[in-house]
């Protein structure tokens, strides 16, 4: 849709039997994300707090209560609370590294989807809901059953998310689950059980689990005491995994096949991760090159494809005789304007030098938008880069990426999945580096 009304500042659309709006325009783009930000404050994805209260939380809530819920979180992703998560999440990438050692010992191939998912779930099992099971080398545990049954490209999970997305009022008429039951009640007893016990105990770690629970006990930000329900504390926790199991485990694989498919920027990835001796916080944000090359995989594997929003008062369009109606669910095609030659010249090749000191002052205002943009952008983005670059640089001291007889290309990415996923898995060859030098 993006790519046939380049041009025009915007096309109606219909999403099923909801109207909607297609912004195109990147003037109108800012007004809509930022500028005029009052009238696009909703969401029309549904929850339910008396039947599913993990669905009340921060992706899908709108408007005052958004904005409320938002002030209380944003004090959880600060630089010095990220530094305190890291020993987890790097304990977590050493785990990984020892488990592809043990596969690749017994195959030469790997399905690195399936490697990037252990990763991704394990963080988030031990950050937001604070546990240490060994999701790296045991799959078979019952948080990560629960995980993939939200996740799975089933025809149940389809149905599912098509009552989150465009079948509020249906859900709330004939008060309709969106989670299943099981799952639902698993992860919220789940939070409950280990907040009640840590309180009980006095037990406190470094995770975001943590931090949620000083929230609820009462805290102080920007002078003011802001605290949150055991509810609202499930939901927060809930979300961490919804928005950053399946997307970050897909980046990770997406990023290890690009570097198998680009071996100059793996090798000069190797360059930046031979210089380090300890991997730390700071080392890795030290990191230019690597961050160039995972902005650069952010644009050409957006997660996710599409933002919307809903327009909660009319809203006359700048420069028009047209209105946006209060209701109207408002989209933005992330990978159209990625994927735009005229925003991105060569939009297929991996280029990390797009994303240079000398050469990101030229990507214009409203083109690169890998975590959303304007007050309502991913609240966990640093969270999530970090996630990935701990993974790409632990593993990279020790392997070459290369591909397999099995490797796609090109690319397809699976039509059954929400977030942007390999069909068919990403198989790819992982060798130890002191074997090809």
């Amino acid at each position: 849709m993006y790519n046939k009304h380049k041009g025009k500042k915007m096309v109606g659309i219909f999403q099923f039997f909801r109207k909607g709006v297609l912004i195109i325009d990147r003037d109108l783009l800012r007004n809509v994300l930022v500028k005029d930000f009052d009238h696009f404050d909703g969401k029309s994805l549904h929850y339910n707090k008396e039947l599913e209260p993990l669905t009340a939380h921060l992706f899908s809530l709108g408007g005052y209560e958004w904005k409320v819920l938002r002030t209380k979180l944003t004090p959880t992703f600060s630089s010095s609370k990220l530094k305190g998560m890291f020993q987890n999440v790097i304990d977590i990438a050493h785990k990984l590294r020892e488990y592809v050692s043990n596969m690749t010992a017994q195959s030469e191939e790997l399905d690195c989807k399936n490697v990037s998912l252990r990763f991704g779930l394990a963080v988030i099992a031990s950050t937001a809901f604070g546990l240490d099971i060994d999701i790296v080398t045991d799959k078979s545990s019952t948080f990560f059953e629960m995980a993939e049954s939200i996740f799975s490209p089933s025809l149940d999970g389809m149905y599912r998310n098509g009552l989150w997305f465009y079948g509020g009022s249906i859900a709330k008429a004939f008060n309709l689950r969106i989670m299943p039951k099981k799952t639902h009640d698993f992860f919220f007893n789940l939070v409950k059980d280990t907040v009640h016990y840590r309180e009980s105990h006095g037990t406190t770690r470094n995770d975001l689990l943590q931090l949620l629970i000083q929230l609820k006990q009462g805290a102080k930000f920007g002078g003011e005491d802001i605290s949150i329900t055991i509810e609202e504390l499930a939901a927060q926790s809930y979300v961490f995994m919804l928005g950053g199991f399946e997307t970050t485990s897909s980046v990770l694989a997406f990023f290890l096949y690009e570097m198998a498919m680009n071996p100059e920027v793996q090798e000069r990835v190797y360059a930046e991760v031979d210089a380090v001796e300890d991997i730390t916080y700071d080392t890795l944000a030290d990191m230019e090159y690597l961050d160039m090359a995972l902005n650069e995989l952010l644009r050409k594997h957006s997660q996710p494809g599409f933002l919307n929003r809903s327009c909660t008062k009319d809203y006359l369009v700048p420069g028009t005789d047209f209105i946006i109606e209060k209701g109207t669910e408002v989209l933005v095609s992330v990978q159209g304007l990625h994927k735009d030659p005229e925003l991105f010249p060569e939009p297929e090749r991996f280029i990390p030098e797009r994303f240079s000191k000398e050469n990101k002052g030229t990507i214009r205002p409203f083109s690169y938008m890998p975590f959303g943009e304007g007050p309502r952008y991913c609240i966990g983005k640093r969270l999530a880069k970090l996630m990935i670059k701990a993974a790409v640089v632990v593993l990279m001291k020790r392997f070459s990426v290369m591909t397999s007889p099995r490797t796609p290309n090109p690319l397809r990415y699976d039509p059954r999945s929400i977030s942007l996923a390999p069909a068919g898995g990403m198989w790819l060859r992982l060798v130890d580096r002191s074997l090809v030098q």
